[in-house]
């Protein structure tokens, strides 16, 4: 597991088992208090619009097929699980692996998103999940194939006011399933 998310999830686990465990007879230290800024994460519309810039991005470099931008928003620890099941670890993998289906199948694909959700599950940790279409998909031998839709989710970690892609997981969807999500109202979380 990456060390951002451990020490991410540490909180929540040391919480669940504390509840779980019988009370001890002393008292738990306190924790340290994290400076003001640091602890605060953006509002609904801050975390919206993070993700939203994420995925702008993550976009632009797919359809401009330039696989160094896309590697840059990924942490240099970053994993990436394909539509097909393919457990990519690495910054320079994941780049190795794009670029190669991007020089044939998805040499001229153009993908768009069209539903983005953004929830912060600590100050510096976001997942967010979007609804993509992928059409331009070619065969091997350079003919037509049809066109494709999912769901991408990423755990993404901010870095100033960005945010940096830790792990990825992709799921193809099929054209019932995808128009279900399509329609679905976002969810407008409160930030944590």
């Amino acid at each position: 597991m990456h060390r951002t998310l451990a020490t991410a999830a540490l909180p929540l686990l040391l919480l669940a088992c504390a509840t779980a465990s019988p009370p001890s007879s002393a008292p738990a230290p306190a924790a340290p208090a994290a400076p003001a800024a640091a602890a605060a994460a953006p509002d609904a519309r801050a975390q919206q619009a993070l993700g939203e810039q994420l995925v702008a991005a993550f976009n632009d470099a797919w359809n401009r097929h330039d696989m160094d931008a896309f590697a840059a928003l990924h942490a240099e620890d970053a994993d990436f699980v394909n539509i097909f099941g393919m457990w990519w670890h690495g910054r320079a993998t994941i780049r190795e692996n794009h670029a190669g289906i991007h020089k044939t199948v998805f040499r001229q694909s153009r993908l768009e998103s069209v539903r983005v959700e953004t929830r912060f599950v600590a100050p510096d940790v976001a997942v967010v999940r979007w609804a993509w279409v992928l059409t331009g998909i070619l065969t091997p031998d350079g003919q037509p194939a049809p066109d494709m839709q999912g769901i991408l989710v990423h755990v993404a970690r901010r870095e100033g006011d960005r945010l940096k892609l830790v792990t990825t997981q992709n799921t193809q969807a099929t054209a019932d399933a995808f128009r279900a999500v399509r329609g679905a109202e976002p969810q407008v979380r409160p930030a944590q």
